[in-house]
């Protein structure tokens, strides 16, 4: 894919900035440049809009539009986002949420606490698993849907709420008064078997390295050399983080190289320090494993640090930033204060040290700004990394992978219409082995009980619908059987790591 002129671009967009505001708009008409035809005809554009268009359409409305489609013509990873848009995406790559650390399953009537994240506002008010809400801030939560209660729990930061919650065990509800914070998501799931220390890494989310630092402590203190990292569908995420891992398996030297458009980035190299690598590495990866993924399993591959096992990786060598957009009111603003043109918010607070309030700011861009490159110089963009051992991903069955099933927390028993991640857990399930379900989601709807009682029937279990606790463990020992004889890549793993 083609390099962007940031220069270019952002005349652009201060050029379309002033456009669309027509208090902003300069003597154009004087200016023959071909630019300016381009601005009288978007303007033309804009006019005609406003006088046919049968509704309500703002300039602002207008002008988001236009971003989107600038921003959209280019590569596929440039985009153009709004404010409500950047932060779930920011929030999605720094590993967080807003709100007070819980996920929820609807069990009768009540809305039931399933999960409980570490260091949250609910854990620290002593909210457990099997807690009922009651009310959130006086607003009934008995009888309502999981959304409903949700929209209020969710939310803001920094915003205190009061829930009325029967405790696990109890009977009569009790007033938790709290405050909504950023809640961390844990993208590491791990566990030691047969000496082997199997890693799984979701995405290279800001708090990635944190967790990674745990998981591999536990194993050195267990005396764990072998390891499976499982980098498998994982799309990528912080480059830093990507580093930060690779610097705990590559041997002293590059890592990547990473080479920018602008002038405004200084090109660097990443290196790893790591004088005696500890560890026997196997990584799996697939088609699904992009960007950062492939900046640690292409060091990984380049220094033979470790083995790749799977199928080929995604192939994205193109590195994103987001930048802050001026509105058009703010880029006057400063063009008359500053004696500048600028809509890139950084640079008003890197040249001149101011930091635009929100207010100030329009939207997003995420831009595709420079491209990697692997240790030995290869440019694996569109074209993916090949793995050292080849081995097939786990079959399908009508659309769902095998290896992407999950056993149940067998946390609580689920009726008709309750509601849950578990139920959609089974659901996968059920689906695998041939049952006839309509939904795949968290429901417990009609097909979801006749399917359970036929699985129950078939397998020697009281058939009557219910998905309870030991039809729940029946399914896990299915989940797991299918799981071992699924994954080709892990059990490739296994042998390359033990010899065998």
């Amino acid at each position: 894919m083609r390099n962007i002129n940031i220069k270019r671009l952002l005349a652009v967009l201060t050029v379309l900035c002033i456009l669309l505001v027509p208090f902003f708009a300069v003597q154009a008409a004087q200016d023959t440049t071909d630019t300016s035809k381009d601005l009288e005809y978007i303007r033309s554009i804009m006019d005609m809009i406003k006088d046919k268009h049968k509704g309500e359409v703002t300039d602002k409305q207008l002008l988001e539009g236009a971003l989107k489609g600038m921003f959209g013509s280019m590569d596929k990873y440039t985009t153009y986002f709004s404010i409500d848009e950047a932060n779930g995406f920011m929030d999605s790559v720094e590993g967080k949420f807003k709100g007070i650390g819980v996920t929820l399953s609807k069990i009768g009537d009540y809305v039931t606490v399933e999960q409980v994240f570490a260091q949250s506002p609910a854990e620290k008010a002593g909210i457990g698993v099997g807690d009922r809400i009651v009310s959130v801030d006086g607003r009934n939560a008995v009888g309502n849907p999981i959304e409903s209660v949700t929209k209020y729990i969710k939310g803001k930061k920094d915003v205190k709420i009061s829930l009325q919650i029967i405790k696990n065990g109890d009977t009569k509800p009790v007033a938790i008064n709290l405050q909504k914070d950023d809640v961390k998501v844990n993208p590491v799931t791990y566990e030691i078997k047969d000496n082997i220390g199997y890693i799984k890494l979701d995405m290279f989310s800001k708090n990635a390295d944190e967790f990674i630092i745990k998981a591999l402590n536990d194993m050195d203190e267990k005396g764990v050399k072998n390891i499976v990292l499982d980098l498998r569908d994982n799309p990528g995420g912080e480059l830093d983080q990507a580093v930060a891992l690779a610097e705990k398996f590559i041997p002293e030297g590059l890592i990547t190289k990473l080479q920018y458009q602008s002038k405004d980035y200084v090109n660097k190299e990443y290196y790893s320090h790591l004088k005696n690598p500890k560890y026997k590495l196997a990584v799996l990866v697939s088609g699904g494993s992009a960007s950062a993924s492939e900046v640690f399993a292409g060091a990984v591959k380049d220094s033979r640090a470790g083995t790749l096992i799977g199928t080929k990786t995604y192939g994205k060598a193109k590195v994103q930033v987001m930048i802050p957009l001026l509105t058009p009111e703010a880029y006057a603003k400063y063009e008359k204060q500053l004696n500048v043109k600028l809509v890139n918010g950084y640079d008003l607070y890197n040249k001149f040290n101011i930091n635009p309030p929100m207010n100030e700011i329009i939207g997003w861009t995420k831009i595709t700004v420079g491209e990697y490159t692997t240790p030995k110089g290869n440019m694996i963009d569109q074209k993916g990394i090949m793995p050292d051992i080849e081995t097939a991903d786990p079959d399908k069955v009508k659309d769902i992978s095998l290896g992407s099933l999950t056993k149940l927390k067998k946390q609580f028993v689920f009726s008709s219409k309750d509601e849950g991640s578990d139920v959609y857990a089974a659901k996968k399930l059920l689906i695998v082995q041939g049952y006839d379900i309509d939904n795949l989601d968290t429901v417990m709807d009609e097909k979801t009980v006749a399917a359970v009682m036929k699985f129950q029937s078939g397998n020697g279990l009281y058939a009557y619908g219910d998905l309870d606790l030991t039809t729940q463990q029946l399914m896990n020992e299915k989940i797991q059987k299918i799981l071992d004889d699924s994954d080709k890549q892990y059990k490739r793993a296994v042998e390359f790591l033990t010899g065998n």
